[in-house]
């Protein structure tokens, strides 16, 4: 009985090391997570400028063939 039960407490500390292994890089990843979605944020931000700066980028004029042709 007593070999059973220090083997349950090994199981437990072991676990206890893995979840705290898991919840760190849980914690890792979530942090990772927040920092892309604000990257994301700042290129859209970024995007959408270059986007309205150039709002007449397809306009009939520049379609037409170069002076020298």
């Amino acid at each position: 009985m007593e070999k059973e039960i220090i083997k349950l407490q090994e199981m437990l500390a072991h676990q206890g090391a893995e979840i705290t292994e898991l919840s760190d890089e849980l914690y890792s990843q979530h942090k990772e997570l927040t920092a892309l979605k604000q990257y994301i944020q700042v290129l859209e931000v970024k995007f959408q400028a270059a986007v309205d700066s150039q709002s007449d980028i397809n306009l009939p004029q520049d379609d037409a063939p170069p002076p020298h042709y």
